[in-house]
């Protein structure tokens, strides 16, 4: 059986009790595991799986496609970042996803905030691709703060290469039923690093902190503006 579940998606008293007694028996019906990340062994071993029945077999991107495309696109980088109102000196921090509530994309809007209220002449805009419930209170809290933002509607995958190649950075400040983050591997072959919350399933495997980005406590605008 192939999964992603971690132990820090969010549930309540109830289901957390339900799932320690089931999930103990539940585990016992399988031959092995296929782990996609650090937190999903955690998971399968606090359930009681044993190592012999535990493969990595990671969550993963095709590399290769995203790097090409987005090596083909830095040809318009700039062109593309002005049509959202960046230069080169603006830094661009990009969301990529669902607008909904997991994912927290206001937590951008307001970190970006924070960043510009620290420090004046700095220039920040905040790119967020995707559509949801969420859009609406997204585009009055950027007009609340007046945080300057571009929305680039929902792309497909096949349309991404070139965003990833015209942003700074990527951030997903998601909670913890963000049990993977499969833009942050995109993004990451396109040369891009990623700032994740603490609660993102990929933190511990695929950002290496000054290295390929930094990590912050789920929630703690403040440190994700730092």
């Amino acid at each position: 059986v192939r999964g992603d579940s971690q132990l820090r998606m969010p549930a309540s008293r109830m289901k957390r009790w339900w799932k320690e007694l089931t999930h103990r028996w539940l585990v016992r019906q399988f031959a092995g595991f296929l782990v996609v990340g650090q937190r999903n062994r955690e998971y399968l071993e606090h359930y009681g799986v044993p190592a012999e029945r535990l493969f990595p077999v990671p969550h993963c991107v095709d590399n290769e496609w995203f790097a090409a495309r987005a090596q083909a696109a830095r040809a318009q980088r700039a062109e593309r970042r002005a049509g959202w109102g960046a230069d080169e000196r603006t830094t661009v921090a990009l969301f990529v996803g669902k607008f909904t509530p997991k994912k927290r994309p206001l937590d951008l809007l307001r970190a970006v905030h924070e960043g510009r209220r620290r420090n004046p002449e700095a220039r920040w805009l905040a790119a967020l691709v995707g559509s949801g419930e969420l859009e609406q209170e997204l585009r009055a809290e950027a007009a609340r703060l007046n945080v300057p933002v571009h929305f680039l509607g929902f792309k497909n995958q096949t349309e991404l290469p070139p965003v990833y190649a015209a942003a700074d950075v990527l951030v997903l400040p998601s909670d913890g039923g963000e049990t993977w983050g499969l833009v942050v591997n995109e993004a990451m072959a396109c040369g891009l690093p990623a700032i994740v919350s603490d609660a993102v399933g990929c933190a511990p495997d695929l950002v290496t902190p000054e290295q390929t980005g930094y990590v912050f406590p789920l929630g703690e605008v403040a440190q994700l503006a730092d």
